[in-house]
């Protein structure tokens, strides 16, 4: 309780998150809205009407409680009103729109990506039109010139994100969403034309313009390759040079983070603006001008990097404390936290979903809290020894902060993240030091040539460190948590942390009783996949993926291994199966036909059935039509006759809906994956 009295802002922060969540699941009418606010306003009022010291401690708690369902209300309110402001006008509707790019063309294997702002759509006359799309241009010369603030007319038909279609999926719609975007268009080379550029003053622009050039003289310097894509990702928070490889080796060896713009990069700004400024600390003025000249520094550069939800919880952060060292306040640390949370969710409730919000706040409140009572336990007597027990400590605490998210959406465990640590941290901090220095000497011949060259080599050396502890032996542990392990195993810490300072018996029984239910539900995942037994048709772009699930073995047919790998290695995962094993020819698989626990299967990918003729159809169970045929189902349909077919999503709408209408015709259950997600068959002993 003492806690709380003494952080304010997160008594005001719970019920405002709680406020969020109940958004997405419980729809509440307007007029019950207003009236929470009616309440509210009254209780808050009533608690000031009471004059007499006896009763406003008697109803102390109407404030409270008037507060709590003010920010629970607002806190609804603010999401509907997201929620409205993303939405899109015209899906499914082709035609001719004006758009506004808001940020540069990325380029992607086959296109270029951006964003774009819908301003008008082409209806008997040019009408508004409201929404942001993303676009993915045909590459050509004249896409990659394109830049933030150019405006195009286009030819275009905007679609919905696509919901996820495969078990435990990644849920792009719902990402998307909550970034504000509602469709996404793809635009042929010849379907669209330049008209003009946006001139009015943009921060968001200007701000693109300037990270554009710094990248530049980066580049100037002949800094390249891997060691460009870590260093604009590190200082500028530019990550779209980064490869699925590099990305991968951070991501398995606990060093992801450093690539994320967040608290360690402000704060390296923070400490040499700090450094610089050091001579103005003889007045008060002085004091003054100089938290100011930090500020102003601290938010440019979050501009620069891109204004990420952890940039902008940082940057917030150490302003606060910034204000507070101005004027010789101690800033209390838990408070000036939970204020820039509540902030940041004012200004976009959406943020509460944000992975990189959510494992940057939580990997913070973890160090301040475990990172003492870790510290505490060993007491070293030497520079080196106390410095390597600050850095085990600081990496242990982050750890048990984050963990429960690390395994929830990456399902992996680092299991040499301290050794990341003791290489990584100290080589990217150097990193950002010398490019500081970099930017700031870039014009000096001989000098900015030199410090090139020595970060040229430290961003090498990191890269090599980084992909060597990767291919260490046992580096990764590969677990999943579900969305109940997650809370639960948060709330164990929680309770064990609280046990650790009161000394009290019912935190320690909640904590021990939230392991052993997080192990109950482990148990229980694993139970399931022992027994159970599932064909599972996935929803490839342009292959088919066929697995077929026998207790914890896991067999695969496909036409792409690369891409189902990328689809259901998730899935995989979390129902704790077997490795896949893909199949081409065994006692119970041949050229595509199945007999498998007691159902006969037929998955068609080639055209083989064409023209062929038979006075006895095969009977089949399951027919499964895929790998982009374009088949003539009539013809198919006189050599087998299935009880169920089942398209995959690689087959084209016309061909789909062309066996559909086949299928009605002649009383034959259909399925469409791309409709209705992966089919999964579940079979009985």
């Amino acid at each position: 309780m003492d806690f709380l009295q003494r952080t304010p802002f997160l008594r005001l922060l719970l019920p405002f998150v709680i406020g969020i969540i109940v958004y997405q699941f419980v729809e509440i009418f307007s007029w019950s809205l207003y009236a929470m606010f009616i309440v509210s306003a009254c209780l808050i009022l009533l608690s000031f009407a009471i004059r007499v010291p006896k009763r406003q401690f008697q109803f102390r708690w109407l404030f409270g409680c008037g507060i709590f369902i003010f920010m629970f209300s607002l806190a609804y309110l603010l999401g509907n009103e997201q929620e409205k402001s993303n939405g899109f006008d015209h899906l499914h509707q082709k035609g001719i729109y004006r758009v506004e790019l808001t940020s540069a063309p990325v380029e992607k294997s086959k296109s270029y990506l951006c964003k774009a702002d819908i301003l008008q759509f082409f209806d008997n006359g040019w009408k508004p039109a409201h929404g942001l799309a993303i676009l993915y241009f045909q590459k050509d010369k004249n896409t990659s010139k394109l830049l933030f603030g150019d405006r195009l007319m286009i030819e275009a038909d905007f679609a919905p994100p696509e919901k996820p279609l495969n078990p435990d999926g990644f849920d792009y719609a719902a990402y998307l969403k909550r970034q504000g975007i509602g469709a996404t268009g793809y635009i042929s080379s010849g379907s669209w034309q330049f008209s003009g550029r946006n001139k009015a003053f943009s921060i968001r622009r200007e701000a693109d313009k300037w990270r554009n050039y710094l990248l530049d003289i980066y580049r100037k310097f002949n800094i390249q390759g891997d060691e460009f894509a870590v260093l604009a990702a590190l200082t500028l928070g530019y990550t779209d040079d980064l490869q699925p490889d590099l990305r991968a080796s951070y991501s398995a060896t606990g060093a992801m983070h450093i690539l994320s713009v967040s608290g360690m990069h402000v704060g390296v700004v923070y400490v040499v603006m700090a450094f610089l400024l050091g001579f103005l600390n003889k007045t008060q003025r002085q004091k003054v001008f100089k938290t100011l000249f930090i500020m102003l520094f601290l938010w440019a550069y979050a501009f620069l990097s891109g204004l990420s939800a952890a940039v902008i919880r940082a940057t917030l952060m150490f302003t606060f404390v910034a204000l507070a060292t101005c004027f010789e306040r101690k800033s209390q640390i838990y408070n000036t936290i939970f204020m820039s949370i509540l902030v940041m969710l004012l200004y976009n409730p959406n943020f509460l979903y944000d992975v990189g919000f959510q494992l940057s706040y939580s990997a913070v409140l973890s160090i301040i809290f475990f990172q003492p009572i870790v510290d505490k336990l060993y007491n070293p007597k030497n520079k080196l020894s106390k410095f390597t027990w600050e850095m085990f400590s600081v990496s242990i605490a982050a750890q048990l902060g984050t963990t429960p998210f690390t395994l929830y959406y990456f399902q992996q465990f680092p299991n040499y993240f301290l050794v990341t640590n003791f290489i990584a941290i100290p080589l990217s901090s150097l990193v950002i030091y010398l490019a500081m220095a970099l930017l700031m000497v870039s014009f000096i011949p001989y000098l900015s040539v030199a410090v090139g060259f020595i970060l040229k080599w430290s961003l090498w050396l990191l890269n090599f460190f980084i992909v060597w502890i990767q291919n260490l032996p046992y580096s990764v542990s590969h677990i999943s948590l579900d969305i109940k392990q997650t809370i639960v195993l948060f709330l164990g810490i929680f309770c064990l942390s609280g046990y650790y300072f009161n000394r009290k018996f019912t935190p320690l029984f909640i904590g021990l009783t939230c392991l052993l239910l997080t192990c109950i539900f482990n148990l229980q995942t694993n139970y399931q996949t022992l027994t159970s037994k599932r064909m599972i048709v996935y929803a490839g772009q342009k292959s088919t993926h066929v697995n077929f699930i026998n207790r914890n073995k896991n067999s695969v047919f496909s036409t792409d291994s690369i891409e189902i790998q990328r689809i259901a290695k998730a899935f995989w995962q979390n129902q704790k199966l077997d490795k896949p094993t893909f199949i081409q020819k065994n006692n119970w698989f041949s050229d595509g036909f199945v007999y498998y626990e007691g159902s006969r299967i037929l998955i068609l990918t080639q055209d083989i059935l064409s023209k062929k003729i038979t006075s006895d159809p095969l009977q089949l169970d399951y027919l499964i039509i895929g790998n982009r045929l374009k088949p003539k189902i009539n013809q198919i349909l006189e050599c087998v006759h299935p009880r169920k077919i089942i398209v995959d999503k690689s087959i084209s709408k016309w061909y789909t809906e062309n066996i559909k209408q086949v299928c009605k015709t002649r009383q034959i259950v259909f399925y469409s994956v791309a409709e209705h997600g992966a089919y999964t068959l579940n079979i009985k002993d």
